[in-house]
């Protein structure tokens, strides 16, 4: 709730009190003034000055000695401490760079066992076989070729990936590599190379079959030819060996190290150099890169010729941290640490001066602190004999300072002479003054505590609409306001509650306030120009006034009823949606009795006119009228959601390609119609007819937004909504579903007609080339199917309509025979009861002309009497509602305690009599109104085909007929 009155003016006192203690505690002002301190601290000064110049000078000789003693002992301890940290960061440099060959070979050993090698072995072995597995070789490639090129993703440092046959010369069967552009490309085969670097496939091919082959580091070449820009590359090569032991061939992977010794040799200390070399001393990394890989173009260098000192350590392969001298004479210390699998040892060195330097710096820096300490610790000294001496007076000053700082007041009130009548006296001012501040800051925090736990946003502004104060609600909603009230202007566009009205800013709420006006209960939409995000505030301001009448600013007290508003939206979508639905189930069991009577004698009439074309014609034109009279009674029961469904478990892709083939006679052949399927989507759990006529539905509304032409999509695929999907969208849970997008590239959908696509009997169609009820009937069956739907579409570029059905938990269902039962009639008798006496009358004459003999009556309580007299009869053939306290259901429950009995069902409504979930009740046969003679006609002897009614309890239960007749 908005503040009231009394609130107003509870806040114009607590942001006086909020001002004054600002006031009080703002610098210079008071106690707090430095005039008072200076004739007591000159005294001191005087004092505390010449007790200095005699201690500080032989403060500054002793630390002076003691500095030069322990830079003597440090040198030799630096030194040491330097070898240890070099060896340190070599060794983590080189375990790093083992770590990446440590990885792919291990991958590399493990790929010899991956999916489709043993068959593309045997595949290659065996020339007569085409199939391995129950696939071709080249399929098995195309396998390891994806598996092989899905390790490129996660090791960035990976240059190629190949397999190597060995019975074909070291021909590649497979290669995947990483191109300059850091794209990863799979070699066609006619790129394969023959006898790949055979020298080194003949040492690989030899290497244990348990084992991998690490190459020396080198260059990578492109058909024999250095590549460029230089990439240097270790191979790691494995055996692959059939299933008998024979050598197939190599599988080889080749790592780039040129991102790892760009980090290997990053960030050194300063002074350090890292080297990267090899099993000889050739320098793999320098800092000179016109020294790296000497050896590749004939112009060796290496690390031993700069450093003599570490040519035992290569030979031999170890490690070693030391100071050595340069061939200069130059002393350096280094340290030498192998990478562990890898034919390559990091080498960092820096020079010894550097080391010294670095003592030498720290030392003096040492000495200057602990000399500066001490010269801090004499003069701390004269101090505090100074103080000894005029201890009222220090007191005093402590007290002033330390009451600035709202520290315990400790005056010495017990002095004599004037410095106690200066202590009395301040002492007494101060106790009141700090009475005075803790009254305002409690009415501070009184006020802080209040804004902050306000639901309400509230902002202050002053005259001139500079924003002076705003609470946490309203830093929360609408981003801190530390501007002026124009400059946040800029940043909004403000509408009335419409939402498409825009008010200008000499009406905003916050101009109008701050000329006076007093508003109550305003209602704005605030629009942030940046992000298009939109709030719906409700609130009040009033104008802020001085004792003069003085206008000084404003409050203005608002709140977000965004969430409200869209509730309310929501309520009213879904009372609007109720109301058509109860008007709809009224209307459509009337209509549809009505329909079958029109139907059925239109039926009769063709049959009959067919040697008048005349009145065949006029027939024809009643029977299609009547036709669409029942879809369009579909249509709405569609929308409103009160149609029986029937659903089960059907493979979407083949209802899309069933689709598929009705719209080529549908849409015309301007339009291209493509289907793009998911090959492994899971199966829906829907009425497989009604998902049919929905998709033909989008097709025909796609096919009208493109009359010059254009693409229609139909795909498939399984999705996942998410949480967070379902926060945006409350009427969907999360999970599974199967997804049918419908795209097309016509007109598009404006952004306001966007929301009102759905509506039932909106369309942007001209007079009598639309119902407005196709999109609406779409999506009242997904709805009711208990999934979801969602429209994207910008204006000239099409629309994308998606259909997010419940996924099954069974393997779709074969489709059913039952339905396409016999159409021929009988001479059984049947029950039949109709509360309409046009429709009785019409399903007599329609049951009589397929041979039945029928007992007909007007409503339950008859036909429940003509059971309970013993008529015999083989099928009871009900409305389904009815007046007269039995309905069809109830009916078929009393008589089945009676007699066994079989039904039959009619409606054109059949509200939650036989349907409950939105689905018919199993086992249960219900014929639609308006029905032609031959569904009737299958239906009757479908009925008769079935088991017997088995009574469930609940209807019979309600049934006094029933109860007497047990």
């Amino acid at each position: 709730m908005l503040i009231s009155d009394c609130s107003y003016a509870t806040l114009h006192k607590l942001i006086y009190a909020w001002q004054l203690r600002n006031i009080a505690t703002q610098p210079g002002i008071g106690l707090e003034s430095p005039s008072l301190k200076e004739p007591i601290l000159r005294q001191r000064l005087n004092l505390s000055t010449r007790l200095t110049l005699a201690i500080v000078p032989l403060v500054v000789l002793t630390a002076a000695t003691v500095g030069y003693l322990g830079y003597r002992n440090l040198a030799a301890l630096a030194i040491e401490r330097t070898l240890a940290g070099l060896d340190a960061t070599a060794r983590s440099r080189a375990v790093e760079l083992a770590s990446q060959v440590g990885t792919v070979s291990a991958d590399v050993m493990a790929f010899r066992s991956m999916i489709g090698l043993d068959e593309l072995i045997a595949l290659s072995s065996d020339a007569s076989r085409l199939t391995a597995g129950g696939r071709t070789a080249a399929e098995w490639r195309a396998r390891i070729e994806q598996r092989l090129a899905g390790e490129f993703e996660a090791k960035r440092y990976l240059v190629r990936y190949r397999l190597i046959g060995s019975s074909n010369g070291g021909r590649e069967i497979v290669r995947v590599e990483r191109r300059q552009n850091d794209d990863v490309r799979v070699v066609p085969d006619d790129e394969l190379h023959g006898q790949s670097e055979y020298a080194f496939f003949e040492q690989a091919i030899r290497g244990t079959a348990g084992g991998v082959v690490v190459s020396p580091v080198e260059l990578a070449r492109d058909s024999g030819e250095i590549s460029t820009p230089h990439l240097p590359v270790i191979r790691i090569s494995a055996p692959v060996v059939a299933a008998d032991g024979t050598p197939f061939g190599l599988i080889v992977a080749d790592i780039g190290l040129r991102s790892a010794f760009e980090r290997a040799s990053e960030k050194p200390r300063k002074g350090r150099t890292v080297f990267v070399i090899n099993d000889h001393g050739d320098y793999l990394l320098h800092p000179d890169r016109t020294r790296e890989f000497g050896f590749e173009f004939g112009r060796p260098a290496r690390i031993q010729d700069d450093f003599p000192g570490l040519a035992a350590a290569i030979a031999e392969g170890k490690d070693q941290t030391a100071i050595v001298e340069d061939r200069d004479g130059v002393p350096y210390g280094v340290a030498i640490d192998r990478a562990e699998g890898a034919p390559l040892s990091i080498v960092e060195t820096v020079p010894q001066q550097v080391i010294l330097d670095a003592i030498m710096t720290a030392w003096l820096g040492s000495t200057a602190i602990g000399g500066s300490f001490a010269v801090l610790t004499a003069i701390l000294v004269g101090f505090v004999l100074a103080r000894t001496m005029i201890k009222p007076l220090s007191q005093m000053t402590e007290a002033v300072a330390g009451f600035a700082e709202d520290a315990p007041l400790k005056m010495p009130v017990a002095a004599s002479g004037e410095i106690g009548v200066l202590a009395r006296a301040f002492d007494t001012m101060v106790q009141d003054v700090r009475a005075k501040t803790d009254a305002i800051r409690h009415e501070k925090e009184l006020f802080d505590s209040i804004m902050t736990t306000m639901a309400e946003c509230v902002v202050l502004i002053d005259r001139s609409g500079e924003a002076i104060y705003q609470n946490r609600a309203n830093r929360e909603l609408l981003a801190a306001l530390d501007m002026r009230v124009d400059q946040w202007q800029d940043l909004y566009d403000i509408y009335t509650p419409d939402g498409s009205t825009q008010l200008s800013r000499d009406q905003w709420p916050s101009a109008r306030v701050l000329r006076g006006e007093t508003i109550d209960n305003y209602e704005i939409l605030c629009r942030r120009r940046d992000s298009g995000k939109t709030v719906h505030l409700m609130g009040s301001a009033r104008p802020l006034w001085e004792a003069a009448g003085t206008q000084t600013g404003a409050v203005v007290v608002f709140r977000d009823v965004t969430e409200m508003r869209a509730t309310e939206h929501r309520l009213h979508q879904s009372q609007k949606l109720e109301a058509i639905g109860q008007l709809t189930g009224g209307v459509a069991h009337d209509f549809n009795n009505m329909l079958t009577v029109i139907n059925g004698t239109a039926e009769i009439l063709l049959d009959e006119l067919a040697d008048r074309p005349d009145l065949c014609s006029i027939a024809r034109m009643i029977e299609q009228a009547a036709g669409r009279g029942a879809d369009l009674t579909r249509q709405l029961l569609a929308f409103a959601r009160r149609q029986p469904l029937q659903p089960r478990n059907i493979d979407v892709n083949a209802i899309v390609l069933n689709t598929q083939q009705l719209l080529k006679a549908t849409i015309g052949e301007h339009i291209d119609v493509e289907v793009r399927l998911a090959h492994d989507v899971d199966a829906a759990r829907v009425d497989p007819s009604l998902l049919s006529s929905a998709l033909l539905n989008l097709a025909v509304n796609a096919r009208d937004a493109m009359p010059n032409g254009g693409k229609l999509l139909l795909e498939t695929t399984d999705v996942v909504l998410d949480h967070a999907y379902g926060q945006q969208n409350p009427d969907v849970q999360p999970g599974r579903y199967v997804m049918i997008a419908v795209s097309d590239t016509g007109t598009g959908i404006s952004a306001e007609l966007r929301d009102k696509v759905f509506e039932p009997f909106f369309t942007t169609k001209s007079a009598g080339n639309g119902t407005g009820l196709g999109l609406s009937m779409v999506y009242g069956f997904v709805k009711q199917s208990g999934g979801h739907i969602n429209i994207y579409s910008e204006e000239g570029h099409g629309t994308t309509i998606k259909l997010y059905l419940p996924r099954a938990d069974a393997e779709p269902a074969a489709d059913s025979a039952a339905d396409a039962g016999p159409s021929e009639g009988g001479s059984e008798t049947i029950l039949l009861v109709e509360d309409d006496e046009l429709v009785r009358k019409f399903a007599i004459a329609q049951l009589a002309g397929l041979g039945y003999r029928t007992i007909a009556m007007c409503d339950g309580q008859a036909a429940l009497k003509e059971a309970e007299r013993g008529t015999a009869f083989d099928l009871l053939f009900t409305d389904v509602i009815m007046p007269g306290g039995l309905n069809g259901p109830q009916l078929a429950d009393a008589i089945a305690r009676i007699r066994p009995v079989r039904v039959l069902y009619t409606s054109g409504y059949t509200e939650n009599a036989i349907v409950h979930h939105d689905r018919l009740d199993g086992e249960v046969l219900l014929l639609t109104k308006p029905y032609r003679r031959s569904d009737l006609a299958r239906m009757v002897r479908a009925a008769l085909g079935q088991n017997v009614h088995v009574p469930t309890g609940i209807a019979a239960a309600s049934s006094p007929r029933a109860s007497a007749a047990r």
